[in-house]
């Protein structure tokens, strides 16, 4: 009896974990969906707009920061495809700060796909950061980014200079 009373035991426990790790799959597995699917939504409504592979020539980022308008050539990804699909229906306005004496990053409203590769950067770069993170180079850095873009005719001294000490404002515009 105590054999049985054993066996039934431990056939009870080891389906309860099989049942734990099957629904803990299960959620996952439609978490994962669930994001993809919103993921593949943007990637749709982006895809409609400009076509895979083709590139647009005018897809270029406004960047207003203390009274100065900057413009930037947005990077063929999926990224800055989707940030300029998003700035068409309104500007938004970030808050950046400072950080590590070459560059100033805030967050983005939204999250943004990412196709992070190890890049060094250079004045100008403008990237995506952890999927909703924009960052603002004025100085070099290297690290793993997903690039949404550069804004030319200025000099990371120039940037330097314009985006000051400290927090800063800009708003973004397509």
């Amino acid at each position: 009896m105590k054999k049985l009373l054993l066996i039934l035991t431990i056939c009870g426990c080891a389906s309860l974990f099989t049942a734990c790790g099957s629904s803990g799959s299960s959620v996952s597995s439609q978490q994962n969906t669930g994001a993809g699917a919103a993921d593949n939504t943007a990637e749709s409504s982006v895809a409609e707009t400009l076509p895979s592979g083709e590139r647009n020539d005018d897809m270029k980022l406004k960047i207003s920061v203390n009274g100065k308008e900057l413009t930037a050539e947005l990077a063929d990804s999926t990224a800055a495809r989707e940030l300029a699909e998003k700035l068409k229906a309104e500007p938004v306005t970030v808050s950046l700060h400072e950080y590590g004496g070459f560059e100033k990053v805030g967050s983005l409203p939204w999250a943004l796909t990412r196709s992070d590769e190890s890049v060094t950067t250079e004045a100008g770069d403008i990237m995506l950061y952890q999927g909703d993170q924009m960052t603002i180079f004025y100085d070099s850095n290297s690290w793993s980014y997903t690039k949404l873009g550069h804004i030319a005719g200025i000099s990371g001294d120039e940037l330097k200079e314009l985006f000051g000490e400290g927090n800063i404002t800009v708003t973004l515009s397509y």
